[in-house]
């Protein structure tokens, strides 16, 4: 059985030779080098990457003001069930419950 055409039965990717050899001596194949593997998606993902993550020079930061009140408890926010007027950002949010955890001592 060949493979299908191609030599060595291994679709082309790794060419195996044959030769005469002694008995003991070197094997009686070898392999080619296979050629360089190419990871085109690799290429693919990083290039999208860059595109997705690339930040115009014109890119300023916004700077928002903070939604939770300064004032206001874990308790409080707890209880409530009403939304928030706008979207808290995670930012804001884990800095809120790190404030609360340390005060209770439940984060060192």
């Amino acid at each position: 059985m060949n493979g299908g055409g191609k030599e060595g039965g291994f679709n082309g990717m790794t060419r195996l030779r044959t030769h005469q050899s002694q008995v003991g001596s070197a094997p009686a194949y070898e392999y080619d080098t296979p050629p360089p593997f190419d990871n085109v998606a690799l290429e693919d993902w990083e290039r999208a990457r860059r595109l997705w993550a690339h930040k115009p020079s014109s890119y300023k930061p916004k700077h928002k003001r903070p939604v939770l009140s300064v004032d206001i408890t874990y308790e409080e926010l707890l209880m409530t069930n009403k939304p928030f007027a706008q979207p808290v950002a995670l930012q804001e949010m884990v800095d809120f419950l790190v404030d609360c955890w340390e005060q209770e001592g439940l984060y060192d």
